[in-house]
């Protein structure tokens, strides 16, 4: 038999009032993931052929140097081999070809590292997408940094400069 004590109508009364507040506050719904743009080697190269080059320019602040054009281009369709050119002057360009490094960050969009003819490394920290009715997750403009031949710090050092380049 269950015989009602003073001590047992407010325990009921908080399970009541908990189970309730439950039902009123349900628990927030999971927001959608983030669209992919540049997830997969062909978002840059092309699926079946090789897709266009990306050319734009590099910036070069404060240095008595005029800002430089780079291009990306895909060597071949679904392979991470890319040719990175960087006109130097109207009679001078640099060219290295080698693969590129394919990582995701949380926003589900690519980052790419590659080889650059300085012996660094650039690195492409921003994709974007077509978007809206067309979306895909092939990538049509690339940002980053790079480091170009004679642009230095005081200290001798390659200085990391920010590029920006589109599909053409």
């Amino acid at each position: 038999m269950f015989r009602r004590t003073p001590t047992a109508v407010p325990a009921l009364t908080l399970v009541l009032a908990t189970a309730a507040a439950g039902l009123v506050a349900a628990p927030a719904a999971h927001a959608a993931a983030p669209a992919p743009c540049g997830t997969s080697v062909s978002d840059y190269t092309g699926t079946t052929t090789k897709d266009t080059p990306f050319v734009g320019k590099i910036v070069i602040p404060d240095s008595g140097f005029e800002d430089r054009e780079i291009t990306l281009s895909p060597v071949a369709a679904n392979s991470s081999l890319l040719k990175v050119e960087i006109k130097i002057s109207e009679s001078q360009t640099t060219s290295i070809t080698g693969n590129f490094t394919l990582r995701v960050n949380q926003l589900n969009h690519g980052q790419l590292s590659f080889p650059l003819y300085t012996g660094g490394t650039g690195r492409v920290t921003d994709v974007a997408c077509t978007s809206g009715l067309l979306a895909s997750s092939r990538v049509t403009t690339l940002s980053g940094t790079v480091s170009t031949t004679g642009v230095e710090t005081s200290s001798g050092i390659p200085r990391q400069l920010d590029f920006t380049a589109s599909r053409i």
